[in-house]
């Protein structure tokens, strides 16, 4: 947008307050002045008088033509975000607000608050006397909780035995109020005062420093605002500021803007780049000893090395407190109901273990206790081939970490830590498909095609993976891993699309197309077919190129087959855990899990969202098929269904849904497989199929549980709000 005059203009929207205010209003003011030096655009300004008027200002700025338009603070930062929702036009810079990511024409210069605050509490512990501070907090709004938190465990970082003492205001303008807290600060004993409340805090400095308490300003550099170049009384008292560039922020993003470069997002201005810090002692210089300085400037250059942390949140938390907060939440009862399921079935198993096996049967012949002693033997040696199988031999693991030290030679450990390696291997199609299920699981959707989208996934792989040649693996290989993916995502777009129109539901679909995906394979694949390896007598597709395998962990041991998919399946756990729990697509696919008939009277696309999760999750499965295809097998056989499709309901339930839930889970499978195998061998010769009866068995429990509830006398907890699995057969 063009003023009248033919200038771009830029509009400036106050927080509470003038541009002439001491406060961040004045700095953001000072910073678009020195970008109008620069670049030339005309300027106009709105003052806020009260939040109320906020809102209107902002789109008076919208309708005079401004082409940007600068907020200040955060506590309206929603509303303007809802408005650039509607003005895709007019880009948006919110100072002390962080956008949200799909604001595409806002842009957020968010500040290290907790930085600043925590050099000024490091500074009070330093140089208080009577061991107690004050805090004056205005609005509790994020960037003054930053400050408060981080002032606090900068004071406890210096000064353990120091007490904060905290006066609330609620309010940034009220002087009197402002004044009234600094009086009663230095009553209760405070000798340092330090207030994030604009101009109310201000007030509350100038009346503590008039009365011979030391005080640290906020923002801007108290010396030229609040004590006015130092002719103000009490200026003497001013140790110092902690300040934040908003002026140098909005400079370089109105810069930016003005140039076109200036992108929607979150900037964020710490000790790194300069853009919060302390300002200069001015009057006490001379009175701050020297050895005070030394470590300000030691906290200074270990909270921006990372070598110190402040502890606190984005949102101004106290991360220690929130840590055990959660901790105290966390439902302890669920965890341990999981592991007694999985204990009880280990005991179960076990039992199986030992009335199956002949010896047992010949010793219980010799005695009860004779027997009872095998049966006990035997039990604990099939399990002990059971842990040997699938995390390897700890003694052999110490000897080969030794035999390294001493030689160099890493034989010895490989062998030992490659039972590990195979059960992450055999875990990580199963951290694919868990997730698969579990997402539809979040959109009341049960995909039971999990395994026809692997089978279709590596066909298309495969198939890129043989059929492109000559290109670097950097290219070739993600074009592999894509496709997969997407010959996933629309074989299960099918059963979402049938779904969504009301033509079927989608366990019957999925169930279907499962068997077409087989028979899809089997035309494919058989000898002479049209991707069969020619040639050959058996039905198999020819290798790929090596430019599309998926690079292995151990590349000069081929007995290791762990690859790179495990790092891409970890990936997808946070990939997955992020979509569904911060986004907007998220929150829209779990409210039409949770209730289709809520969501679409919201304004939610229903069907939209079913055949986008159908596809999410079709594409999660893919990869469990990429995963075999481009880093195990590197070809496709015919028989190449492992059972994972259906394993992966398993996964999805006993992870409750959840990304990090269902990674545990498919974990747990996976060394339950690769023991299994060690497990079945000599001396113990136990069944394979045992391990399918431990993982049926602590899906009961976990389905059940009030049979372990039962069993250990735990009592219930209170009824809760149960997550939607499935919405069963009948509409939407």
């Amino acid at each position: 947008m063009k003023a009248s005059s033919g200038k771009l203009k830029i509009g400036l929207v106050t927080d509470v307050g003038r541009i002439d205010d001491g406060t961040f209003n004045q700095y953001a003011y000072e910073g678009l002045m020195l970008a109008k030096e620069e670049h030339g655009f005309e300027v106009e300004t709105f003052e806020t008088d009260s939040l109320a008027q906020y809102e209107s200002n902002v789109q008076k700025a919208i309708e005079q033509g401004c082409a940007f338009v600068i907020a200040t603070g955060s506590a309206k930062g929603p509303a303007v975000e809802r408005l650039a929702k509607r003005y895709e036009s007019v880009h948006f810079i919110i100072i002390d607000h962080e956008p949200l990511p799909d604001s595409s024409n806002v842009t957020g210069l968010v500040f290290a608050e907790d930085q600043a605050g925590f050099l000024a509490g490091a500074l009070a512990g330093l140089v208080t006397e009577k061991e107690a501070v004050g805090f004056v907090c205005g609005v509790e709004v994020p960037p003054v909780l930053k400050f408060r938190m981080g002032f606090e465990h900068g004071l406890a970082y210096t000064n353990r035995r120091a007490n904060m003492l905290v006066e609330k205001t609620e309010s940034f303008s009220d002087e009197a109020v402002g004044a009234a807290a600094g009086r009663r600060l230095v009553e209760q004993g405070a000798d340092v005062v330090f207030a994030a409340a604009g101009a109310c805090g201000e007030a509350a400095l100038r009346t503590a420093a008039e009365a011979g308490t030391w005080v640290i300003g906020v923002d801007q550099d108290a010396w030229v605002t609040t004590f006015e170049n130092g002719t103000a009384p009490g200026a003497d008292r001013l140790l110092t500021s902690a300040i934040k560039r908003i002026d140098q922020a909005v400079a370089t993003a109105v810069g930016e803007a003005v140039e076109g470069k200036l992108r929607g997002g979150v900037r964020r201005f710490d000790l790194s780049n300069d853009g919060v810090g302390l300002a200069p002692y001015h009057l006490t210089d001379a009175v701050v000893p020297s050895e005070v300085k030394g470590k300000i400037l030691e906290v200074s250059h270990g909270l921006r090395d990372g070598t110190i942390h402040t502890q606190v949140g984005a949102q101004g938390e106290d991360l220690q407190r929130v840590f055990f907060a959660r901790l105290r939440e966390f439902n302890w009862q669920s965890a341990l109901m999981t592991f007694l399921a999985i204990f009880t079935a280990l005991i179960i198993g076990g039992i199986f273990i030992a009335a199956f096996d002949p010896e047992i049967w010949e010793a219980f012949g010799d005695g009860l206790f004779v027997g009872l002693g095998a049966s006990v033997r035997s039990i604990f040696d099939a399990y002990a081939a059971l842990f040997r199988g699938a995390f390897g031999s700890p003694a052999q693991i110490v000897e080969g970490i030794g035999i390294y030290f001493r030689t160099g030679e890493t034989r010895e450990l490989i062998s030992g830590i490659r039972p590990l390696t195979e059960s992450l291997r055999i875990a990580t199609p199963y951290i694919f498909v868990g997730l698969a299920v579990a997402l539809g699981f979040q959109c009341g959707l049960f995909n039971i095609g999990a395994e026809g989208q692997y089978f279709v996934g590596g066909l298309a792989s495969v198939f890129v993976g043989y059929s492109i040649q000559g290109l670097p693996w950097f290219i070739h290989l993600p074009l592999s891993i894509i496709a997969g993916m997407v010959g996933g995502a629309l074989w299960a777009s099918i059963a979402g699309y049938l779904r969504a129109k009301g033509r079927g539901h989608e366990v019957i679909n999925t169930i279907m197309l499962n068997y077409i995906a087989y028979r899809l394979a089997d035309y494919l694949l058989q000898v002479d077919g049209p991707m069969a390896r020619p040639g050959a007598g058996r039905p198999v597709s020819p290798e790929i190129q090596p430019s599309a395998y998926l690079p292995q962990l151990l590349p000069n041991d081929i007995s290791v087959r762990i690859n790179a998919g495990l790092f891409l399946a970890l990936a997808m756990v946070g990939l997955v855990y992020w979509i569904l729990f911060k986004t907007t697509i998220g929150f829209e696919i779990r409210s039409v899990g949770s209730n289709p008939n809520a969501a679409k009277t919201a304004g939610i696309s229903v069907a939209k969202n079913i055949v986008l999760a159908m596809a999410m999750s079709g594409s999660l499965a893919g990869l469990a098929g990429v995963h075999d295809i481009l880093g195990v097998l590197h070809f496709m056989p015919n028989a190449f269904g492992a059972g994972y499709g259906f394993d992966s309901i398993a996964l999805a339930l006993l992870g409750k849904s959840r990304p990090v839930g269902v990674m545990l889970a498919a974990f747990l499978f996976g060394m339950l497989r690769a023991g299994a195998q060690k497990m079945q061998g000599p001396p113990t010769f136990v069944p394979i199929d045992i391990i399918s009866i431990l993982q049926a068995l602590i899906i009961i429990f976990i389905a059940a549980p009030e049979v372990i509830r039962f069993i250990y006398h735990i009592r219930a907890p209170k009824e809760t709000a149960k997550a939607v699995f499935t919405r069963g057969w009948g509409k939407l």
